[in-house]
């Protein structure tokens, strides 16, 4: 794992694009897992830099999203839409479709990712770390914690959440994580100098990952 300072988002957003196209331009399937909440303008810059032509590609899904009707104000997916991002040719699976139930979201897209993974070439994942810790929708000692599988739905304060888990997350091939602000300071130096539970600090998977970045602009690696 790798900590980058960098005082905005410009380089991770650089890094990620170059990461995604030279993949492409190597004839590599790229599975693209994304986020929500303040990468949202990350994921939308990066779909938009890359060639319209090599989109085709790439398939994307949601590490986590907020359970209940389809583009509800809430929905990771809707506030991606809102915020301007148009896949191309990418394959974009929602995680929210009409008439599921929280059992049945889970299921689909559990059986989706899951087959999704074992078509492609590369899982390059990109979104952000929380103040607390937390990564993908996987909150310090949460259901999801301890889940198992693909997907893990649960209720968790402020919104229902459906999430990738830590299991899912271990078949991540790069992973390009970008968390800018004083409070996350504590996190990240937790992250970077302390091996903690996942219960304690979900964002310890990175640590489990062949290839993890981390840009921020509080601290870079430890000399």
């Amino acid at each position: 794992m790798q900590f980058i300072q960098t005082p905005d988002w410009e380089r991770g957003i650089k890094d990620v694009t170059e990461r995604i196209s030279a993949e492409l331009i190597a004839g590599q399937k790229v599975l693209w897992l994304i986020g929500g909440g303040s990468g949202i303008i990350a994921s939308v810059t990066i779909m938009a830099n890359l060639p319209d032509d090599l989109t085709e590609n790439v398939t994307i899904f949601l590490t986590d999203e907020r359970y209940g009707e389809v583009n509800h104000v809430d929905s990771n997916s809707k506030q991606l839409a809102d915020a301007g991002f148009h896949p191309k040719n990418a394959t974009f699976v929602h995680m929210l479709q009409p008439g599921f139930s929280m059992a049945e979201t889970k299921e689909r897209y559990a059986q989706a990712l899951e087959r999704a993974v074992e078509h492609t070439d590369v899982v390059i994942a990109q979104s952000g770390i929380g103040p607390d810790g937390h990564i993908a929708g996987i909150l310090p000692h949460s259901a999801a914690t301890t889940a198992g599988g693909w997907i893990v739905g649960y209720e968790a304060p402020h919104y229902t959440r459906m999430t990738m888990t830590f299991e899912a997350m271990r078949h991540i091939d790069a992973a390009y994580y970008m968390t800018f602000g004083v409070d996350r300071l504590p996190a990240l130096t937790r992250l970077r100098d302390e091996a903690i539970p996942l219960a304690d600090q979900p964002a310890q998977i990175l640590k489990e990952l062949p290839e993890a970045y981390v840009y921020n602009d509080q601290i870079g690696d430890k000399s």
